[in-house]
C-alpha cells in the first residue's frame, strides 16, 4: 500500500521545470502511496539536490517548486538505521549497493546505464510500470498471509505502527494469527519498528487480557516487542468502531477487521487520505483524549528466533 522509492537528487534537481512538477508533485507526499527512501540521510540528499540545480538554468519559480517538493518528501520519508552510504561513490551505485541488500519499491533515476533490475529511468514512470504504479487500495483474501502480503511495503517502511481493532481479543485464534503473520514481515525485512501498538475496546478483565496476551510471546518473533492501549467511547462522544493501521509514513482503513476470516471471504484495505490520516493518527497515536484510555496492558515480547533476511 506505501511503498519506498530512492530517488536521485540530480534528477530532482530537474523537477522544479512546470511540466515535469505538474507530473510528480502529486506522487509523493502523506496520503500517496509513494514514500521517499532516505538515501543518504535527508539533509545531506537535499543538499545533493541544490548542489545539482546549481548546475542547471533554474529560475526562482523552478527553485520555490523544488522546495514544496522537499515539503512533500519531508513529511512521508523513511530512513533505514542499518544503511551504509559511501560518499565517495556516485550516488546511483550506492542505490543499487542498498536495492541489492534489501530490496525496496525502486531506484529513480534519470537513467539506468547498468540495466539494474530495481532502477527506474525517469521516462519509465507511468502506468505501464508495476512497480512505479502503486495501488491506493487492496482486496486481498481474509487470510493471515494475504493480510501480511498486501500490508508488507507499508510494514516494512515504517518505525511506529499502530493496529486499531475495537474489538482485538488476544484469546481469539483469528486475531493472533493475524497480528503474528504482520509481525513476521516485520522480522523477516526490517529492523522492528520503535513502537508496535494495539489499540482496541476494553471488554474483558484486565488480568484475563494480560494472560491471554502472554501466550502470544511463544509465536512472536525474538525482538518483536507488542504494546496494547485499551479504550473506551466517550459519551457523546466518537464511536469507537473502524479498523485502521497507522504507521508514521500513512494508513490504511480495513474493511471488515484485523483477524481472519471464512474461506472464500475477501476485506478492503484502502489508503487514507492525508485530512482522514491525520485525524485517526491524532486520536489514536496522539492520544488527543476522543476516546477514554481504560488501561495498557503488560508488553508481549516475542522469544521465537528471528529468521534470516539473507
Amino acid at each position: 500500500m506505501i511503498h519506498a522509492f530512492a530517488i536521485e537528487p540530480a534528477l530532482v534537481a530537474t523537477w522544479g521545470k512546470r511540466e515535469v512538477f505538474r507530473f510528480v508533485h502529486d506522487k509523493f507526499g502523506l496520503g500517496t502511496p509513494r514514500v521517499l527512501l532516505e538515501l543518504p540521510a535527508f539533509t545531506k540528499w537535499k543538499k545533493a539536490v541544490y548542489a545539482a540545480a546549481n548546475q542547471l538554468d533554474l529560475s526562482q519559480e523552478d527553485l520555490k517548486r523544488i522546495e514544496e517538493l522537499f515539503r512533500l518528501f519531508g513529511e512521508h520519508k523513511f530512513r533505514r538505521v542499518d544503511t551504509v552510504y559511501d560518499g565517495l561513490l556516485p550516488w546511483l551505485e550506492n542505490a543499487e549497493t542498498e536495492y541489492g541488500r534489501r530490496p525496496f519499491a525502486a531506484v529513480v533515476a534519470a537513467q539506468n546505464p547498468r540495466n539494474h533490475v530495481g532502477v527506474l529511468a525517469f521516462d519509465q514512470l507511468g502506468p505501464q510500470s508495476a512497480a512505479w504504479a502503486c495501488e491506493l487500495g487492496a482486496s486481498p483474501s481474509r487470510t493471515p498471509a494475504a493480510f501480511a502480503a498486501a500490508l508488507s511495503g507499508m510494514l516494512m517502511n515504517c518505525r511506529a505502527l499502530h493496529l486499531i481493532d475495537p474489538h482485538f481479543g488476544p484469546e481469539n485464534v483469528r486475531h493472533r494469527a493475524v497480528l503474528q503473520a504482520l509481525m513476521e514481515v516485520l522480522a523477516r525485512h526490517a529492523p522492528a519498528p520503535e513502537i508496535v501498538r494495539v489499540h482496541c475496546e476494553a471488554k474483558s478483565e484486565l488480568t484475563f487480557f494480560e494472560r491471554e496476551a502472554a501466550k502470544m510471546a511463544s509465536r512472536l518473533p525474538d525482538g518483536c516487542a507488542i504494546e496494547f492501549v485499551r479504550w473506551r467511547q466517550r459519551s457523546g462522544g466518537e464511536k469507537l468502531h473502524n479498523r485502521y493501521i497507522l504507521t508514521d509514513i500513512g494508513g490504511v482503513a480495513m474493511g471488515v477487521g484485523l483477524d481472519s476470516g471464512e474461506a472464500g471471504e475477501t476485506d478492503d484495505i484502502l489508503l487514507l487520505p492525508r485530512s482522514q490520516y491525520q485525524l485517526r493518527w491524532s486520536q489514536y497515536a496522539s492520544e488527543d483524549g476522543a476516546f477514554e484510555r481504560i488501561d495498557a496492558p503488560a508488553t508481549v515480547r516475542g522469544i521465537v528466533p528471528r529468521p534470516s533476511n539473507r
